[in-house]
């Protein structure tokens, strides 16, 4: 009599565990969710760092060839183009400043989440594309990576504001994500993109869906790659050193590289910090006598130090050039002198040009090298340098150059030495440093309002006493 119902309930009992076993296997709704905002949310960034890069290169050649016309008209295209800029940005919000990246290290701490908003909005996307591309077009010394982290991060931050995502931990996955996405974008590099998000993003670095965010990134490339094809940034040179030959080259340029590397990131932040009340109390003052400084330096170098410093790098790889120190000592300062105007606008493409113009100099010393190997090294080096981040420095420089695994092992000392170096002039990382200005050094600017905390309009109160707050 018992058979039948024990019969029964084993039955039961198999179908329950073979559903538990499938759902685990196939995941909950909110599992798939969670990757579609995932998946989304990197083909939009893809999506749109392509119309980034598409712009801004419209925006470059541009401005070359209204340089080629008349070397002249920089002078007054420059400081009217920044100063319009500062203005738009006056009006557009200030939280679309600078290099995008430190505002996304900001907002990743659990202290400043109400500011992620603000400061991962449409409205940054929409401001920080128009504006690099108006700096690009008036001859600004700034790349276009770290907007296109800043503009990742915001993309992914407001597809997961829309997919109402459940889980508390996903935001902070969901802007690292957004962020590595955006340079592996911008530079067409899916490792780079998922050693960023690694090594400069790592306190966020959530466990539970690293999977998804590694894939994320990944799509995103290959959205650029469907668009824009196969391609290496700096084509491929050719040019190779012999770690145990050429180590006496590698070893001088990782020293050279890495000290200027940290005076660079000395100079900015401590220049940062002391043209920071006249920028509040005068900021088009400042700006106009920063975009002065730049026009001069152009006329000086023949035009040489305007831009992202593309052309220049691709021309110093080709090793017919021999460079000289006072290019790779222009583009330090016109970079410097560009993030000191406040308007958006990246610092990757800069250094690497930068450190190509070290490198070919460097290169004059070691005759028995290949000049071309240790350009390579400086770029990977001098990057290293100012950013701290020797894995992404030199990862980077690999795939620009269409991944050469046989000057990997140069690549990795020179960064890793130009590093070490760097830390004795400027101890922390720079992005660490203005991330800590940014929260820190601004007072009560990113303090959170008590009083209007408790009535449900904290975030929008603190976005415009932030937005007032800030200097241009």
């Amino acid at each position: 009599m018992n058979k039948r119902p024990r019969h029964r309930r084993l039955m039961r009992y198999y179908l329950f565990r073979t559903r538990r076993v499938s759902r685990r296997q196939l995941g909950s709704w909110e599992d798939w969710k969670l990757r579609a905002v995932f998946w989304i949310g990197a083909v939009l960034v893809g999506l749109l760092v392509v119309a980034f890069a598409w712009v801004a290169e419209l925006a470059s050649h541009t401005f070359i060839q209204i340089h080629e016309q008349s070397p002249l008209l920089p002078v007054l295209i420059t400081p009217l183009g920044m100063l319009i800029i500062v203005w738009l940005m006056r009006q557009l919000g200030t939280e679309s400043q600078g290099s995008g990246i430190p505002q996304v290290l900001v907002v990743l701490k659990q202290r400043y989440h109400w500011l992620r908003p603000t400061f991962l909005s449409l409205r940054v996307i929409f401001g920080k594309f128009i504006l690099t591309c108006l700096g690009l077009l008036c001859g600004a010394s700034i790349g276009r990576e770290g907007p296109s982290v800043h503009m990742g991060a915001a993309m992914m931050y407001s597809v997961g504001r829309l997919g109402r995502l459940n889980q508390k931990y996903v935001d902070n996955s969901l802007i690292v994500a957004g962020g590595a996405a955006g340079v592996s974008a911008a530079f067409n590099a899916p490792l780079a993109g998922i050693v960023f998000a690694i090594e400069e993003l790592s306190g966020s670095f959530e466990q539970r869906t690293s999977g998804t965010l590694i894939l994320a990134i990944i799509l995103s490339g290959v959205v650029v790659l469907m668009i824009m094809g196969h391609y290496s940034f700096f084509g491929h040179p050719e040019g190779a050193l012999d770690i145990t030959r050429d180590w006496a080259a590698i070893g001088v340029t990782g020293l050279v590289c890495g000290l200027f590397g940290g005076l660079f990131s000395r100079l900015l932040i401590k220049g940062s910090q002391f043209l920071s009340p006249y920028a509040r109390a005068h900021p088009y003052r400042v700006v106009l006598m920063c975009a002065l400084v730049l026009v001069l330096l152009g006329l000086l170098t023949g035009g040489a130090t305007y831009g992202s410093g593309y052309e220049q790098a691709s021309t110093l790889l080709d090793g017919e050039h021999p460079g000289n120190w006072s290019f790779a000592l222009a583009k330090m300062s016109a970079t410097l002198v560009s993030y000191f105007t406040g308007i958006p606008g990246g610092l990757f493409s800069p250094s690497l040009a930068a450190g190509a113009g070290f490198g070919n100099v460097i290169g004059g010393f070691f005759p028995e090298s290949s000049l071309v190997g240790i350009t390579l090294v400086a770029m990977a080096a001098f990057l290293a340098g100012v950013i701290q981040r020797p894995i992404t420095s030199f990862v980077i420089v690999m795939e620009l150059t269409g991944n050469r695994h046989d000057i990997l092992l140069p690549l990795m000392a020179g960064a890793f030495l130009a590093t070490a170096v760097a830390k004795i002039v400027w101890a922390r990382p720079l992005y660490d440093s203005l991330a800590e200005r940014l929260s820190d050094g601004r007072g009560m600017a990113l303090e959170k309002p008590r009083e209007k905390a408790e009535d449900g309009g904290a975030e929008r109160a603190a976005g415009k006493e932030s937005e007032r707050q800030l200097p241009g």
